[in-house]
């Protein structure tokens, strides 16, 4: 029963195709939290084009298969892949 309720969030969320919102992080609390290799930059998201002129703004994280949709960025902003807890930035 708790299985069944727990999924039917997730299970809709994958249903309808939509990606989760990008989760935008700060220059300061990348530095604190997500430090990167010495002489290194994050690496840049992968445009996720869907299709259409208008899916533009879905990036695909580096790191693992996940879409996220940061339509709204600026280029260049810093996105975590929360699946593992890496920084990347919108290309």
């Amino acid at each position: 029963m708790i299985g069944c309720i727990t999924l039917v969030p997730v299970a809709k969320v994958f249903a309808l195709g939509e990606e989760p919102k990008a989760v935008v992080v700060s220059p300061e609390d990348a530095a604190k939290k997500y430090p990167m290799p010495k002489g290194k930059d994050y690496p840049a998201g992968i445009n996720a084009n869907k299709g259409s002129a208008t899916a533009s703004g879905f990036v695909q994280s580096p790191y693992s298969s996940r879409v996220y949709d940061a339509r709204k960025l600026g280029h260049g902003t810093l996105i975590l892949d929360e699946g593992v807890n890496k920084l990347f930035r919108k290309p």
